[in-house]
């Protein structure tokens, strides 16, 4: 059994992901402040190549154990881009976050993150499992929202 299918070790690796994208925001505006949204969230990405080309490299014993003719065949198209929307994503935190606040930004991202994920997994979008959106996780979106409109308007 893999480290990662720990659940515990999933949650501490999701509280930090989370700090990382609460904290990101932040620097990355300041950046923009004395330079330019666009360097900022360039520098954002050269900067975080290098721990995931570290980690690739060890991860898979330098590219080695993947079977790269076999993911080409069977991946779909869509799978391949995943980094253009994080591109696009820091390049909007980064020029908005210290126009609006962090706490709006973020929740507002958190909010909309959580409706397209409830969107995804109520249509099995992306191949990912289906899962119902029931009242409960219905609910639970509603309290959210209603959340961060009470965070923007107060």
């Amino acid at each position: 059994m893999s480290a990662l299918n720990e659940v515990w070790l999933g949650v501490i690796l999701l509280i930090l992901g989370g700090v990382c994208t609460g904290v990101q925001g932040p620097m990355n505006g300041r950046l923009a402040i004395s330079t330019a949204g666009s360097f900022s969230a360039f520098l954002s990405f050269a900067l975080g190549f290098w721990p995931l080309l570290v980690y690739f490299l060890a991860d898979t014993k330098g590219g080695k154990t993947v079977d790269w003719p076999e993911a080409a065949k069977t991946t779909p198209g869509y799978a391949w881009l995943g980094g253009v929307f994080g591109g696009i994503f820091v390049l909007i935190l980064t020029l908005v976050i210290h126009r609006r606040g962090a706490a709006i930004t973020n929740g507002i991202i958190v909010v909309t993150q959580l409706i397209i994920s409830v969107i995804i997994d109520a249509t099995g979008a992306l191949d990912n499992k289906q899962r119902d959106c029931t009242g409960l996780r219905g609910g639970g979106l509603a309290c959210m929202i209603v959340g961060i409109a009470l965070v923007t308007l107060f």
